[in-house]
């Protein structure tokens, strides 16, 4: 019983290891695209449109879910997971072509990450 809990804590920490740099890496990589692209719009003096402020909701949404999911796996997680299918969704409807592929590089990353998280805190739980 005691080799099985070994191994839940181990795998634990290896998902949680993951979630967290699938999780961070993506929200480094779309804050920067969100920060870089505002400050083209500012330059050009041109206000945002709407989907730039929808894609910048979800965005800081999921960034705030993964720096939670850290400390609290359960509500970071969950936070991320909804996150991301909202951001696959609208990936989908937004894109005009490859919509797949859109989804794919968009919200697919944040939900990997988001199920990570919550299966790590499953796993630590027992």
């Amino acid at each position: 019983m005691e080799k099985i809990n070994s191994i839940n804590k181990q795998s634990a920490k290896w998902l949680r290891w993951t979630a967290r740099g699938i999780g961070s890496f993506g929200g480094v990589f779309w804050l920067f695209s969100l920060i870089a692209n505002a400050i083209g719009e500012i330059s050009a003096g041109t206000p945002p449109p709407l989907e730039g402020i929808i894609l910048g909701v979800l965005i800081i949404i999921l960034v705030v879910g993964v720096i939670i999911a850290w400390r609290n796996e359960k509500i970071g997680g969950t936070i991320v997971t909804f996150g991301a299918i909202a951001l696959c969704i609208f990936a989908y409807i937004t894109a005009g072509r490859n919509k797949h592929l859109a989804v794919l590089f968009s919200g697919a990353p944040f939900l990997v990450s988001g199920i990570l998280f919550l299966t790590s805190w499953r796993r630590s739980k027992k």
